[in-house]
């Protein structure tokens, strides 16, 4: 998809079905959403055959969204005078961008790279915001020549997590298919789950969100895999056996894996050992005691981060076994310190030696019906720093795609690794 392929776009806001009531014109942001950077969630689902013409789709998506704002009214507000502790719930409402596109949708979903240059989203990169942008949700329509779509959002993840953000999509795609649908509502408790500091302590913890390390700004290259339900089993199996590990997830599994295989092609191409982090954000709502509703909105997150500081120690097993031994002192806590919680948040922005993975799996993002049918292919673009990785449910059921991003140095190692091509498929087309 090129600039000259670039049709026309057509922009208006979309407003709250219901106005927001006075009494709920502040919504207080919890402690994890005041110190999260500001940037935007985005996700995209293609549909290369929809059962509706494009203005009845347009009109569907409109009207089905001015509804859904009602429940989800922080959304449609702006953040609040300092930028940080407050959205103010003003019903400014959500932006509607649709953009025609003079080539067919098939350029875009037969790519194997997820790189922000060949998705459909509006203005820029899909994580940044422009200075005078004001809208916490922004929503692109894109009509391709083909008769194909796609549907992509933007989200403010200073006021949502990833588990918002995918129940906020399927409850939109729910009403828009039956305007009667019967959608839990949100709750939006998470300041009294954890309130703010009043001060910041001085522990060292970085606050800025200004983060302009060099290693941000490394060359990079995105390579996505697919691990099949089979080689899931097979692996599974082999770290059970390995390490004692009752049932180990298949998260757990796989990112021991990608981060042996990562660390182990960096290691090729220095002269000696880094020591180094694997580091996994958790959904702490059913882990708190008690349990959270899936609904609640925020940040409601924490991190699990296994440290390395040896050769020695970089074995898949013990790394699977460290993970787990994280997720279960978790929920033997059953809370989190607020301290720890900050910490945990400033290395995953800051650190540089840090390998992040994040996870959508098991959340409802590939069966996006609006009432014209399925996606072909959902995906989300994963931020352009190396070592990071993302973990989605293939489209089809059987297995998980990953997205990660290496620095340039380092792919050659890591696709040639023996132990990743045992269990994992280079996806070089669709």
């Amino acid at each position: 998809m090129t600039a000259s392929s670039f049709v026309s776009m057509a922009e208006k806001i979309i407003k709250p079905h219901s106005p927001t009531p006075f009494s709920l014109k502040r919504y207080n942001l919890c402690l994890t959403d005041e110190i999260m950077v500001p940037v935007y969630m985005p996700i995209v689902a293609f549909y290369p055959n929809p059962s509706k013409t494009p203005e009845q789709v347009s009109n569907l998506l409109q009207n089905s969204l001015s509804k859904l704002l009602s429940s989800y009214y922080p959304f449609a507000g702006t953040l609040g005078s300092d930028n940080a502790s407050f959205v103010d719930c003003n019903d400014r409402g959500a932006k509607f961008i649709q953009v025609r596109y003079d080539c067919p949708m098939s350029e875009i979903v037969n790519l194997p790279d997820t790189g922000p240059e060949y998705l459909p989203f509006a203005k820029g990169t899909p994580w940044s915001s422009t200075p005078d942008e004001q809208s916490l949700l922004l929503v692109q329509l894109s009509h391709f020549n083909c008769g194909g779509l796609a549907v992509s959002v933007r989200l403010s993840h200073k006021i949502a997590d990833g588990c918002t953000l995918a129940n906020f999509i399927s409850d939109w795609a729910s009403i828009a298919r039956d305007d009667n649908a019967n959608i839990p509502s949100p709750q939006l408790i998470g300041s009294s789950i954890f309130p703010p500091f009043t001060e910041m302590p001085s522990t060292g913890i970085h606050t800025d969100t200004n983060v302009d390390y060099e290693f941000y700004n490394l060359p990079v290259c995105k390579k996505r895999y697919l691990f099949s339900n089979s080689k899931l089993e097979m692996l599974k199996t082999q770290v059970e056996s390995e390490t004692g590990v009752q049932n180990p997830t298949r998260i757990e599994v796989l990112s021991a894996l990608i981060y042996k295989c990562a660390v182990t092609a960096a290691r090729a191409n220095s002269s000696s050992f880094k020591p180094s982090s694997l580091s996994l954000p958790v959904n702490l709502r059913p882990m708190l005691n008690p349990p959270l509703e899936t609904r609640t909105i925020g940040n409601i997150i924490s991190f699990i981060k296994v440290d390395t500081t040896s050769e020695d120690e970089m074995t898949m097993g013990r790394v699977a076994r460290e993970i787990r031994k994280g997720k279960d002192e978790l929920k033997q806590e059953g809370d989190v310190k607020k301290e720890k919680l900050v910490s945990l948040w400033s290395e995953w922005i800051h650190s540089i030696e840090l390998y992040r993975s994040s996870s959508v799996c098991n959340y409802p993002l590939n069966n996006l019906d609006f009432g014209w049918g399925k996606p072909n292919r959902v995906t989300i673009p994963v931020f352009g720093v190396a070592n990071t990785c993302m973990f989605m449910d293939n489209l089809s059921g059987d297995g998980i795609e990953v997205i990660i991003v290496l620095p340039e140095k380092d792919v050659t190692q890591f696709e040639n690794s023996k132990e990743l091509l045992q269990f994992a498929s280079p996806v070089t087309n669709l």
